[in-house]
């Protein structure tokens, strides 16, 4: 399971809620790559948590209960989406953040 961008040619991807699916976007430009299942977002984020991140980036922790999506900072643990909320920090809309509000981090 490798994504390659087309855009730039970066193997470094991450993965967040596009609609009702995952999306597979590019670290560096942030293009989209493809459409992913949750098991195979999980599968690509384990995959990364093993890999050395760095200590100013945190993954984005997302979860899928009753076809309802939410994602989380892995550091601290702050609500960044949640579908049925689609705001949940009021006015700022935090599924495309690059940081998290919080801690700072930069999200992958």
């Amino acid at each position: 399971m490798e994504y390659e961008c087309k855009k730039c040619g970066c193997t470094k991807v991450f993965a967040k809620p596009a609609g009702r699916s995952m999306g597979v976007y590019c670290q560096d430009c942030g293009a989209w790559i493809a459409n992913i299942t949750y098991t195979k977002m999980k599968e690509l984020y384990n995959r990364i948590s093993k890999e050395k991140i760095g200590e100013n980036a945190a993954l984005r922790n997302i979860k899928k209960r009753n076809s309802v999506i939410t994602m989380k900072c892995t550091n601290c643990g702050c609500l960044l989406y949640n579908s049925l909320f689609p705001h949940p920090q009021g006015q700022f809309n935090l599924l495309n953040a690059g940081f998290c509000p919080s801690c700072g981090k930069r999200l992958i």
